[in-house]
């Protein structure tokens, strides 16, 4: 049977998580229990805390795909949902759902705040090592989404009071992706390369390092502008070159159960199903409300959909080429209603719908947060932000994804300057990383909000709604409420 280290000594993490204080506004990290911390296996209790919080924040909790995926114009969500606002941008500093992302993100830091804390009573073991590495790097990750949802957000990266914590103010962004970029260089040289069968799902060496190669990319575009493009291709040049990983030739089986945990998977979110309530919610979440509850074979999906499940754009669909076998993978055009009715009309996600399933929120299909072809995709990028090269190594690596998608390759004819491979890329990251909560942040970055998302909006009406001052989002209502520190972002109204 598997055993996946995060999901175990469950009833030990309630005893240890219980004492943080549950307050959304600021970060928070308040007086660990009595007792605890005192020896490794508690640190290592507590580093599978912190991996819990990981998942919470980035798959289970509906924010995660709310102030993404449903920002871009791969869907339009019309219906009064949190992300119906989101998605037209027509959000205020009160909606819930931003207060909820938040205190998400910064609980998962207050817990790795609080083992870097406490580990420094201990020997510099291998064991502590690899601890510290681990609670860097899911820091790092944790406030990367905060700076690219917020821009400048309070930087807290030790245990402070409640009190303490009335009196933080905003860092500037480039100082938040300073702390990312040591967080993730530490996190690269504390962690091993690999563990064994039994420590799956552990953040790698590897995995801290091409999330810095993916920091130095943003750092590289919007709003930094940073021109570290060299220092972003070294790092994803040398997970290329580790052997580590591999590029799989069948796109669908990136996302099935019996690959999961390969290496396709640079860093992955491991669930189990029937082990209470560490199973994978988003295969449910992304199926209609209204599908048949019953086997795929029959137009249905075991338990139901979900009324938090994404509406894809038309403008979507329609920008999938012919014959790309991505479509077929990624999306489901037709399904059976519960009334018994044939819907073709409604389109849907249905990437990771498979594997083994106890109810609706609990399927055993893992997560993967980076991938290696995005790991070879940002590094083509980076070479061609050097220097365009007609045919290069760069062309070589979009041909060898368009190839398994099964499309023709593209030519210095079709994609002639540094700004036509641009867009290409643009392209080919929208499809290939379509609903992985990617699209809104390559926009952002790439500086291309602005123009696409107005264009998009322009069908609905919306299109005066867009500008760049949406490029983040207002800090929540409540957060300023209770700090008067931390100022608005510009656009939005106190």
């Amino acid at each position: 049977m598997k055993k996946y280290i995060i999901l175990l000594y469950v009833s030990v993490l309630y005893f240890c998580i219980s004492c943080e204080s549950s307050l959304d506004l600021v970060p928070i990290s308040s007086t660990s229990a009595e007792g605890f911390y005192k020896t490794e296996v508690q640190i290592d209790q507590a580093i599978i805390g912190c991996y819990n919080s990981l998942r919470g924040v980035f798959v289970t909790n509906v924010s995660s795909y709310r102030m993404t995926e449903a920002r871009s114009d791969n869907t339009f969500q019309g219906v009064e949902y949190d992300d119906g606002p989101v998605s037209r941008f027509q959000e205020t500093p009160d909606l819930p759902l931003l207060s909820s992302r938040w205190a998400e993100l910064y609980s998962g830091i207050s817990r790795c705040n609080r083992v870097l804390y406490e580990i420094q009573n201990f020997d510099r073991s291998d064991n502590i090592k690899q601890y510290e590495g681990e609670a860097k790097f899911m820091r790092a990750l944790f406030y990367f989404d905060l700076v690219n949802l917020w821009g400048g957000i309070p930087l807290v990266v030790e245990p402070i009071t409640i009190t303490d914590s009335y009196n933080v103010v905003r860092a500037s962004v480039e100082d938040v992706y300073d702390q990312i970029v040591k967080d993730l260089q530490d996190a690269a040289g504390l962690l091993p390369a690999q563990y064994a069968a039994a420590q799956a799902g552990r953040a790698t060496s590897w995995a801290a390092k091409a999330f810095l190669g993916k920091t130095y990319l943003f750092r590289s575009g919007y709003p930094l502008k940073k021109n570290e493009w060299s220092n972003a291709k070294n790092a994803l040049n040398e997970v290329m070159r580790s052997g580590a990983f591999e590029f799989f030739d069948s796109y669908a089986n990136i996302f099935d159960h019996s690959y999961e945990g390969g290496k396709q998977t640079v860093f992955g979110i491991k669930f189990r199903s029937g082990a209470s309530g560490h199973g994978n919610p988003f295969p449910t979440r992304n199926a209609p409300n209204l599908i048949a509850k019953t086997e795929f074979g029959e137009g249905g999906i075991p338990f139901g959909g979900s009324p938090n499940n994404l509406f894809l754009s038309a403008d979507f669909i329609n920008s999938i080429e012919a014959g790309d076998i991505r479509k077929d993978v990624a999306i489901r055009s037709e399904w059976l209603l519960n009334t018994g009715d044939v819907i073709t009309n409604q389109p849907f996600c249905q990437k990771y719908q498979n594997g083994p399933v106890v109810n609706a929120s609990d399927w055993d299909i893992d997560w993967i947060m980076l991938r290696y072809t995005d790991v070879m995709m940002m590094y083509a990028e980076c070479l061609n932000e050097e220097g365009y090269v007609a045919d290069g190594e760069a062309f070589d690596i979009l041909n060898r994804v368009r190839a398994r998608a099964g499309l023709t390759p593209k030519t210095p004819v079709d994609v002639p300057d540094q700004q036509s491979f641009r867009l290409w890329m643009e392209q080919e990251r929208r499809i290939e990383f379509c609903f992985e909560n990617i699209r809104w942040f390559d926009l952002v970055r790439t500086d291309r909000a602005f123009d696409v998302m107005q264009a998009f909006l322009t069908s609905y009406g919306l299109q005066g709604n867009m500008s760049r001052d949406r490029y983040v989002y207002p800090i929540p209502r409540r957060v300023i409420n209770e700090n008067n520190n931390i100022t608005q972002n510009p656009g939005y109204n106190l």
